[in-house]
């Protein structure tokens, strides 16, 4: 995942007020734990690096040995974590990854979370959903056999106009236009690296029109993704990893119309109910920010669950069924940084930093 990259500074004894569990008191050291507790640094720690220095998990490095983890430990065993993936880059480390939550949390299920709703019971202590965005091939390749060999199930989340195709996601090929002498009238001004913030900070028709002009410029055109199909979606659920919708072409929702609101999830709908000879039950909302008309018509299309991504922890009895927090990772990770996000210590500290700056 992205950080702000800024350097870590590691002489602070006791983080911020803002970081400590709501009211701020200590909880029960019998309490379960959703990750372990270290007395010390152990001798082999089980770990996969990002390259040295990396500023992410040099932030993972010193909060897991902070005074305040064991409580945010606590606190997140009587939590629902819900992880969000894209795709698998590192499977060795994805596999680490899903080791530590088969030792330290409960993996559950997409059903199982909808079960929860239904029956307005709690998920157990320590639940911990998996679930990846986007879906590209290396959910199939990489993802799918790590977790079909450790017995955890997952959810996938899928762009239904590029299920069958090789059309890359619209903001990779944006990119590569870009780098490759595409030039459009609303992206003239600003550093290349702003490209996506700005694309996504349109009005979705300025968007659509904004890429078009990158393509007809550009010097070359770029490479095809191989994208899954509709065999493999079976395949995937048929493996254990459930298959939500992600809209259409996945746009930011908020800058779109209110009819393209509706085609963009019910268009998604329909693909995949022909498909998977099912409906599916659950979305994820482009970007992760939740779109009030969205959720009106996942409503009238019966949806159950519907995920953010905006880094925090949820209820074991999600409160808002439509409105489930996710916590952002990558396969990269490293497992001590795993184990903050896990907790939500680091969600917490970034959030901190964020007020701060």
């Amino acid at each position: 995942m992205t950080t702000d990259g800024q350097p870590i500074v590691t002489t602070p004894a006791v983080l911020p007020p803002a970081v400590l569990p709501p009211g701020g008191r200590a909880l029960r050291s019998s309490a379960p734990l959703i990750c372990p507790r270290p007395a010390r640094r152990p001798a082999e720690p089980e770990r996969v690096d990002h390259p040295a220095g990396h500023p992410a998990d040099a932030r993972g490095e010193w909060l897991r040995f902070a005074p305040v983890q064991p409580l945010f430990r606590a606190r997140a065993a009587q939590r629902l974590a819900v992880l969000a993936y894209h795709g698998v880059t590192d499977p060795r480390s994805f596999g680490a990854q899903l080791d530590r939550l088969r030792r330290l949390a409960t993996p559950v299920s997409l059903a199982a979370v909808q079960q929860a709703v239904t029956d307005r019971r709690p998920l157990p202590a320590r639940s911990v959903l998996v679930t990846f965005d986007d879906a590209d091939r290396s959910v199939l390749a990489h993802a799918l056999p790590a977790l079909i060999e450790r017995g955890i199930p997952a959810a996938a989340f899928v762009i239904s106009e590029l299920i069958g195709t090789e059309k890359p996601f619209w903001w990779h090929e944006a990119d590569f236009l870009a780098r490759h002498g595409g030039r459009a009238r609303s992206l003239d001004c600003g550093h290349p690296s702003q490209l996506l913030r700005r694309l996504k900070a349109m009005p979705d028709p300025d968007r659509r029109r904004s890429l078009q002009e990158l393509r007809v410029s550009a010097d070359r055109r770029p490479p095809g993704q191989d994208q899954l199909t509709p065999a493999d979606l079976v395949a995937l659920r048929e493996g254990g990893v459930a298959i939500g919708n992600h809209t259409q072409g996945h746009p930011c929702l908020g800058r779109c119309d209110d009819a393209t609101v509706r085609a963009e999830i019910t268009g998604a709908h329909e693909a995949l109910t022909r498909w998977l000879g099912e409906p599916p039950v659950a979305f994820a909302y482009p970007d992760g920010g939740h779109d009030v008309r969205a959720e009106t018509v996942l409503q009238e299309l019966g949806y159950r669950l519907g995920f953010l991504s905006d880094h925090r922890l949820g209820p074991r009895l999600p409160s808002h069924p439509l409105q489930i927090s996710r916590l952002q990772v990558d396969s990269t990770t490293s497992t001590r940084r795993f184990d903050t996000i896990l907790s939500g210590l680091e969600p917490a500290y970034r959030r901190w930093r964020g007020h701060a700056a």
